[in-house]
This record gives C-alpha cells, sequence and structure tokens, in this order.
C-alpha cells in the first residue's frame, strides 16, 4: 500500500507548536529562577541573645563559655542546613577602637583572628520568614591549647559569628553575620575597676494631705489613686526591691530613695486610708502590701551593710526648674513624717549629702542651692561636665566644683555606659542582648589603666522597671575580679582622687523642664498658702494648712516632667483643696443687688460669711471700679469672723456727688494676698454732695439776699393806708 505522505506545511505546524511548548516551559522554569530572592550577607539576621558568663573565667582549665544567638530568615528560600562558625575578632585595647567596633562590626583581620571553637560543629535549618535559636557551646582558657577560646591577652575580645549556606555551585556563601564581645584578662589580673551604682527607688507623689495624725476630714491623708498598692505587691517598686535584695547582697549600692514614698508607704500600711476617683473617696487596698514590701526593705538593709541610704528631698522636687523660677524647695520633713519614715526604715543611718538632678544637669545657681542646702556629692552627666575628647582614655568619674556656698564634689557618669544602662536592664528591653556591650564599656577601664584603678558611676533612669536579668548585670559590671564597687559617700579623697572635667555646662535654655502649667500652679501656691496663715491662729493654721507645704513640693516633683499632664491633674486636685479653704470666707451680695446712702458719709453695709470650722481674720477693701472719682470707703484692717457665721460690717464711706457708683469688695488675708475675686456692688446715693451743697446754699443766700433788699425797700418806701390818696411829690 501506498504510505500517504504527510503534507510538508503541516509538519511545519507541528515543528512549531512543539518549539512554542518547549519555549513556554523554559521561560516557566527561568521566570521562576529569576523570581528567587538572591541570598545576601543579610538574608539571615544574627542576633546574640546571650553570652554566659558574660565574664570568662579566669582559669589554665577550661572553662565553659556559651553564646546564644537568634536566627531570622529574612527571604522565602528554606535553609536545609546552616552552619554557624565563630572567630575572635581584632583584640580591643582602648576606649576609641571600642567605640568603632560597636558602631561598625566588621569581619576579623586574619593577621589578627583567633579561634574561636567548638567540638561539634554548630547547624541550623531554617523556613521561609522564620526564626531559631542556636547555642554556640565553647571554651576558655589563659592557655591556648587547652580551649575554645584563648584568654592569651588583657583586651576585650570580639566574638564574631557567621552563618554559611551552599550556593547552587557548591561554593561557601555567608548569609549573617553578628559581634559580641567579652573581656579577656590573660596578661595578669589587673586593678579592679571601682564601681558606684546608684540604685533609684522612687515613685510620683500619690497623695495630696500629708499627715495621719490629723483626724479632720479636710485633713485626713487623701491619696490621689491606690496605684502604689499594685505596684509595691507585684509590680514595679516590687521589682526595683527585688534587685536590692539580689545585688545589695554582694554589691555596695547607693540606694537614693524618696522619704516621701517611705512616708506614703507607712501612712498606707498603719491602716484604713482613701484614695480620690472622681468625685468619691474610696478605702484603699494595699495595707498589707505595704507593710510587707516595707519590712522586706528593712530586712534588706539590716542584713547587707553595704547599702548606704540617701534621701532626696521630700518628692524628689525638679530643682532646676525650681531654681530657674525663683522658687524654693526643703529637705527637711515634718516631725511626724520623719518619725514615720526612720520607723519604716528601721532606725537605718540616713543622708541627705548627695544631690542627684534629673537629667544629671543642673546650673550654676542650682548648683548653689544645693549645696547651701547641705549636699557634698552632686551626680552629673558628662553631658553637663563633659571632659577632655581628645583624651584617649576616660577619665575618672569623680571632680571637685568649686561655689559661692562652698566646694561639691561631682560624680560623673559617661554616656558610653549610660547608654546600654535602661536598655540592659529595664522590661522590654534588650537585656542580655546588649549586657556583653554594658559589661565591655566599663571592663575597658582596667584595659586601659593597667596599674591604676579606674572609677565609674552608673545611675539607672528614675522610674526604672527592672528586668529580671537587672541584678545580673549590676554583678556582672561591679562584682567580678576586674571590677568592686564602693558607695558614692565612700568615693571621695583619697580613696578616689578628683580629676578635672572641664567646666560645668548649663541645661539647655529650651531643654526638658516642668511644664508651664506646673510652674504656675507652684507659684501660686508658694504665694498663697503663707498668707492663708496669716488669717488664723497658729493652732488653727497647723491643723488647717500644716501639710499643705508638703502638698506643694509634690506639685514641683520631678515626676511630672515626663509627665505633664499627670502634674497637671494632681495640681489642678491640689488647687482645689487650696481654693475650697481661701474661698471658705466670702462677701455676700444684697438680695436687691444695690446699696442706699442716704447722705455723703452713711456707712455701707457689707455681709461677711465664714464656712470653715475655724476663726478667720481678715481685711476688707471697697474701691470704685477703675477708680472713678466721687467715692471712697475706710478699709477695715483686721476683722474677725467666728466659724459658720456671717457677720455684717459698716463700713464707712464717702460720697461727693449723688447717683449711682459701681464699686468692688475685696477681702485680704491680714498680709494682703486676695481671698477670691473681687465683688462687684452697686451703690445709689442720694446725698447731694460738696458740690450741691454749695449750690444750694447759694441759692438760698440769693434768695434771703432778695428777701432782706425788699424788706428794706418796703420799710423805706411804706404803702399808703387804705383809702388815703399818695402824697404829692411836687418837683
Amino acid at each position: 500500500m501506498r504510505q500517504r505522505r504527510v503534507p510538508c506545511r503541516g509538519r511545519s505546524v507541528q515543528a512549531l507548536a512543539a518549539a512554542a511548548v518547549l519555549l513556554a516551559t523554559s521561560l516557566i522554569f527561568a521566570a521562576g529562577a529569576h523570581g528567587r530572592e538572591p541570598l545576601t550577607a543579610h538574608s539571615v539576621q544574627l542576633t546574640v541573645l546571650s553570652v554566659t558568663p558574660s565574664t570568662p573565667v579566669r582559669s589554665q582549665t577550661p572553662q565553659p563559655l556559651t553564646v546564644a544567638i537568634k536566627l531570622t530568615n529574612t527571604t522565602d528560600q528554606s535553609f536545609d542546613k546552616l552552619v554557624i562558625k565563630g572567630e575572635r575578632g581584632n583584640p580591643i585595647d582602648g576606649q576609641r577602637a571600642l567605640e568603632q567596633a560597636i558602631a561598625d562590626p566588621r569581619p576579623p583581620d586574619s593577621q589578627l583572628a583567633g579561634a574561636f571553637t567548638t567540638k561539634q560543629p554548630v547547624t541550623a535549618s531554617l523556613g521561609p520568614r522564620s526564626s531559631t535559636t542556636a547555642r554556640y557551646p565553647s571554651t576558655t582558657s589563659t592557655i591556648a591549647a587547652n580551649a575554645g577560646l584563648c584568654m592569651c591577652q588583657n583586651r576585650i575580645y570580639p566574638l564574631y559569628f557567621t552563618a554559611h549556606t551552599t550556593d547552587p555551585s557548591g561554593g561557601d556563601l555567608v548569609v549573617g553575620s553578628a559581634q559580641t564581645y567579652v573581656p579577656a584578662f590573660g596578661d595578669s589580673a589587673p586593678r579592679p575597676v571601682r564601681v558606684s551604682w546608684v540604685w533609684p527607688i522612687i515613685d510620683r507623689p500619690h497623695r495630696l494631705t500629708a499627715d495621719a495624725s490629723r483626724s479632720t476630714p479636710a485633713t485626713r491623708p487623701v491619696f490621689i489613686d491606690d496605684n502604689l498598692a499594685a505596684s509595691v505587691a507585684t509590680g514595679r517598686l516590687d521589682r526595683v526591691l527585688r534587685v536590692v535584695e539580689t545585688a545589695g547582697r554582694l554589691v555596695a549600692m547607693t540606694l537614693v530613695i524618696d522619704p516621701e514614698l517611705i512616708d506614703e508607704l507607712a501612712v498606707m500600711s498603719a491602716g484604713p486610708y482613701q484614695y480620690q476617683s472622681g468625685a468619691k473617696q474610696l478605702l484603699g487596698a494595699g495595707s498589707e502590701a505595704a507593710a510587707r514590701w516595707l519590712t522586706r526593705l528593712r530586712r534588706a538593709l539590716d542584713a547587707n551593710h553595704g547599702l548606704a541610704v540617701e534621701l532626696t528631698p521630700p518628692a524628689d522636687p525638679d530643682v532646676e526648674s525650681l531654681t530657674r523660677n525663683g522658687l524654693a524647695w526643703t529637705v527637711g520633713l515634718s516631725r511626724s513624717a520623719e518619725a514615720r519614715v526612720n520607723g519604716a526604715l528601721g532606725g537605718r543611718r540616713t543622708s541627705t549629702d548627695i544631690a542627684w538632678p534629673i537629667g544629671g544637669s543642673l546650673g550654676s545657681d542650682t548648683l548653689t542651692a544645693v549645696v547651701r542646702q547641705g549636699a557634698r556629692t552632686v551626680v552629673l552627666s558628662d553631658a553637663a561636665l563633659p571632659a577632655d575628647a581628645k583624651k584617649a582614655t576616660a577619665p575618672n568619674a569623680l571632680a571637685s566644683l568649686q561655689t559661692p556656698a562652698g566646694p561639691v564634689l561631682a560624680a560623673v557618669t559617661a554616656s558610653r555606659i549610660q547608654r546600654y544602662v535602661a536598655p540592659v536592664l529595664s522590661v522590654g528591653g534588650t537585656g542580655r542582648a546588649d549586657l556583653p556591650k554594658l559589661v565591655a564599656e566599663v571592663a575597658i577601664r582596667a584595659v586601659e589603666e593597667g596599674a591604676t584603678s579606674p572609677y565609674v558611676v552608673i545611675v539607672p533612669p528614675r522610674e526604672i522597671d527592672p528586668s529580671e536579668i537587672a541584678a545580673q548585670a549590676i554583678l556582672a559590671t561591679a562584682h567580678e575580679f576586674w571590677s568592686t564597687s564602693l558607695t558614692l559617700s565612700a568615693a571621695t579623697p583619697p580613696t578616689v582622687q578628683p580629676v578635672d572635667h572641664g567646666q560645668l555646662l548649663p541645661p539647655a535654655a529650651d531643654g526638658a523642664t516642668l511644664s508651664v502649667a506646673t510652674i504656675d500652679a507652684a507659684e501660686k501656691f508658694t504665694r498663697l498658702v503663707p498668707a492663708l496663715s496669716t488669717m488664723l491662729s497658729s493652732t488653727d493654721a497647723n491643723t488647717l494648712l500644716g501639710s499643705l507645704p508638703e502638698a506643694i513640693q509634690r506639685a514641683e516633683s520631678s515626676a511630672w516632667r515626663a509627665d505633664p499632664a499627670a502634674g497637671a491633674r494632681y495640681a489642678d486636685q491640689l488647687n482645689q483643696r487650696i481654693d475650697a479653704i481661701a474661698s471658705g470666707v466670702e462677701i455676700l451680695k444684697p438680695s436687691g443687688g444695690t446699696y442706699t446712702l442716704a447722705s455723703s458719709s452713711s456707712p455701707l453695709p457689707l455681709v461677711i460669711r465664714n464656712n470653715l470650722d475655724v476663726p478667720v481674720f481678715v481685711r476688707v477693701r471697697v474701691t470704685s471700679v477703675n477708680g472713678l472719682p466721687g467715692f471712697s470707703a475706710a478699709e477695715v484692717v483686721r476683722q474677725a469672723i467666728p466659724p459658720k457665721q456671717r457677720v455684717t460690717l459698716h463700713i464707712p464711706t464717702h460720697v461727693e456727688r449723688s447717683g449711682r457708683f459701681v464699686v468692688q469688695a475685696v477681702l485680704y488675708t491680714p498680709n494682703g494676698v486676695p481671698l477670691g475675686s473681687p465683688v462687684i456692688l452697686s451703690v445709689h446715693s442720694t446725698a447731694l454732695g460738696a458740690i450741691g451743697v454749695i449750690i444750694t446754699v447759694s441759692a438760698a443766700a440769693v434768695l434771703l439776699l432778695a428777701l432782706l433788699i425788699r424788706f428794706i425797700r418796703r420799710v423805706r418806701n411804706p404803702e399808703p393806708a387804705p383809702g388815703t390818696a399818695p402824697p404829692l411829690i411836687t418837683p
């Protein structure tokens, strides 16, 4: 049979179709290949989570060193096998080299790198956009042959980690890197760095009035909230105290305590207390928690004699803001508060020798003021006292300053250290990940100094909410073979020698300060409260106003810098309390709204009402509005008003014309401070006044003169009798 031939045209179409399929398939594969995200040196993010221990043990026998590393895949590809490798980076022998290494981590130089090995390879697998944690277990020793990392020098060692994978060609590809630090002291044990840790036990004010010994409803201690109950039970202040209980056993620390906080807790622990909730006063629930917290504090102080207690001025006022605005503050406590605080601290010796301005900065006037109030050491930042930046090594953290009030020591914090304190110690911070940097910043002082013993000061934020590793951080910096601890009061010559830190730089004029509203309120309170005492007897003033000066200082607390809205609310509540006293005495308007004066010297009756429970003494002044002439009144210099009564005063006046006068009556304290706003009164005078009297008398005189002239004429020219003719007058 003859075979049928396929036409050439048909074969061509089939060939073209097959080619199109192959081309489409190749394009799909090519598109898939090109669609994959290319791998780079940053495809896997490496984050060092912890280094344990933070300072390797100085020993000839191998000691464990473990680094925990978090690996995060930032791509859509999977990594079946990532190999984690470690190296010792370029040894760091000075502050500048450390700053450069932290700011710009780089792979080690081949000639300077050292071994940092593990017995078994460290591997991990990662899915797309996923994370895992790998542990890099190694050892350290002062003998190179004995360990994965030789602690052979007195240096800070960078530990450089890389994540490796295999590329499609079979080559090694680095897809991520990270660096951390450990101090190494293999040559010799250094002179230890002396470290002063300052630990704040401070909180914002929580009450308006203070003294629990007074029992009147107006002065009974009232808290503005009940937040302290939760804070000392399981909250921030509980965690603050735990650090003292843990680190205080081994480290000499300076506890900077606000006595206002201790007094608040003493009042709470003593029994029922109230707090304000809207318009209501509710019973507080923190008495037992406050008592337990104070007991723990006393036990910690009794067990650890290396703890020094320094008290801030009550309520920790913002001394720089106050000085700028011409306001003062007090360092001492009232007798009753001092007794409560001493009892709460178990009779532990306290001092007010340390001044710690918020922000570590103050002007020369404020410095003079704190020295005049007894400060012997002031804690400042290196922004306020910047040492010579050209010096290769960091100076001792102690300087001597001169003021018109006398000399004072300055304990100067270092910003290079301080930048890690809050992140490492705080809840929600970087924690163990940045702890090696904090340790390195302190240990580099021992590396640099060698034969001498440098000194550093470390302070967390006032409002620190410490995490579970806060105590570990304190021990890692102040309780190692290369460091030791001492309190601020012990950091004085000759133990620590002051060095030159330059001139004191004042805070920036536009820097952080108390809000304008808070300062305005403080100025008003400072002026008004002493004035109110002049209208009361000494006993009544102590009862009614005794705790208000302390409340004013609470309104000036440093805490309100960070939370101006809360400060404004506090000032408003205090303002209401003070206004309730100032407005307790008032002038009542007449029911008809107008007074009528019948003569030029008629007295003006004013009714004064005293709503307070105690007698008061006031001054009363009545003047015409805008100083218009025609009305004047004698001032009542000192008038007693019995409690819960009204008194009518008859104030001598003098008017010079009739008509209506608009006058204002104002109550003053005996020393001349106005109480409330002026009361506007309408006075109607029916008296003629001087001009009216003159006109009337003149008119009467003219009338009398006219009558007299007429009479004289009649006498000289009498009228004829009826019926007779008038006499003829001849020329």
